[in-house]
């Protein structure tokens, strides 16, 4: 009977996996850091990002007017799990700062903390990064070498294009299961033409049996390995077309650029795929703090409130903490201007520090979908949420301890002593 049952879990546990890897595989990542561009209003960029922080704060609006739309003196249900919630919440930031202090920081706060928890946990929901609109990446990269070639010089640098095959470009998608992911390169100090070339080799080398065997990858193709590829690409019904403009030619393809110089075919008109098309899915949602600009933007929020209390407390006696005469003293001097750098420097490690998490965090995800879904996945869904909360602690911790430092680094002895005398618990914890 034990081995009955242990057999059947293992074929449980076997068929879970097969499952998950024939049928619910994610697709082979592309991993892109920049925030993708979704549309433009003016001169606004609306990037993915943007859109699911837009998102996230109609929803915790929605959830405080919910909590809140029947408010009585003895409260129930989802008015008391919110006041628990804020309740808990004061009382650790006045644990930590005082109950003078605690006040006045808290709103900031506990923004901050709930602002963050509700954008780390939002980007865990499986449809982030899977559902989005279709780039036609091919009108992309034709549309790149015409502006170099426009431009009338090399490219500065590597260019890389990811894509995936797809039998479709437009409109709304999903990320297909299992779809494999191309790269298409133009390496640094190519040409227009030596680029145009690369990718008539590219398309015959990821649609058809052709390669070029090329001893260097980086070096230029020649002009039998473009002509090889042109001949594989016209034999094959369902590979790309390259339609090559006529000698001359002048004005705007059907793509809507340029014609692309070629070195060896003249200049490329357009491409048609009468089959398989090059297109990457850009997401609708994708995580906030993944985009380290929304990181950047948290950090000089944090640093220009925690510098206000500092002067609102002090007045400009709060820039003694960074200044001080060299005559009176040199050591002084240094620790101020050292103190001044650490300032500037924590919207640096603000920024970087949700960034990285919350990114590694989305990349780790995507990559265990498309190794080993429904295996490792749960766990690190679960890590996620953990890190998740740990990083809006973090975020709002350290800018209440930076906040408590700013109104009490100062000389005055008397005003250690009063705030001693009326937080002692507050006054120990923040030094």
């Amino acid at each position: 009977m034990k081995a009955v049952t242990i057999a059947s879990v293992i074929v449980g546990v076997l068929a879970f996996l097969a499952v998950g890897l024939f049928i619910a595989q994610g697709p082979q990542p592309e991993i892109i850091v920049p925030a993708e561009k979704l549309t433009a209003i003016g001169p606004l960029e609306i990037s993915n990002t943007l859109l699911t922080s837009w998102i996230v704060m109609v929803l915790i609006i929605a959830i405080a007017w919910l909590c809140t739309r029947s408010m009585t003196l003895i409260p129930g249900g989802a008015q008391n799990f919110l006041e628990a919630v804020i309740s808990f919440l004061v009382g650790q930031v006045e644990e930590i700062a005082g109950e003078k202090n605690g006040r006045k920081f808290f709103m900031v706060i506990a923004t901050i903390f709930l602002w963050v928890i509700f954008n780390n946990w939002f980007g865990l929901f499986p449809f982030f990064n899977a559902i989005g609109k279709t780039e036609d990446v091919n009108h992309h990269i034709l549309e790149t070498i015409a502006e170099q070639a426009h431009d009338g010089t090399p490219f500065e640098k590597r260019d890389k294009f990811g894509a995936w095959f797809m039998e479709n470009t437009g409109g709304i998608t999903m990320a297909k299961p299992r779809a494999k992911a191309v790269e298409f390169e133009v390496q640094a100090g190519d040409t227009a033409e030596v680029a145009g070339d690369r990718y008539v080799v590219f398309l015959a080398e990821k649609f058809t049996d052709f390669r070029a065997h090329a001893e260097d990858e980086e070096a230029a193709p020649t002009k039998e390995a473009v002509e090889g590829a042109m001949a594989a690409l016209n034999a094959d019904p369902k590979a790309p077309k390259v339609h090559i403009a006529a000698e001359g030619g002048h004005g705007e393809a059907a793509e809507g650029h340029e014609p692309v110089p070629s070195a060896t075919l003249g200049a490329i008109e357009s491409v048609e795929f009468p089959g398989r098309k090059l297109g990457l899915v850009i997401p609708f949602f994708r995580g906030t703090f993944s985009d380290v600009n929304n990181t950047l933007a948290m950090g000089i929020v944090s640093f220009f409130v925690v510098e206000f209390w500092g002067f609102q407390a002090l007045g400009l006696a709060y820039l003694g903490k960074f200044f001080v005469a060299p005559w009176k003293s040199p050591i002084m001097t240094f620790v101020g201007f050292l103190e001044l750098l650490s300032e500037l420097i924590r919207i640096i490690s603000f920024c970087f520090r949700l960034f990285g998490n919350i990114f590694a965090g989305e990349v780790l995800v995507l990559m265990l979908t498309f190794l080993m879904p429904f295996l490792f996945v749960d766990v690190i869904y679960g890590l996620e949420l953990f890190v998740g909360f740990i990083q809006a602690a973090v975020f709002a911790l350290l800018t209440l301890v930076f906040a408590i430092g700013a109104v009490e680094h100062h000389g005055d002895d008397d005003h250690h002593e009063e705030h001693g005398a009326e937080h002692p618990t507050g006054a120990v914890q923040a030094h």
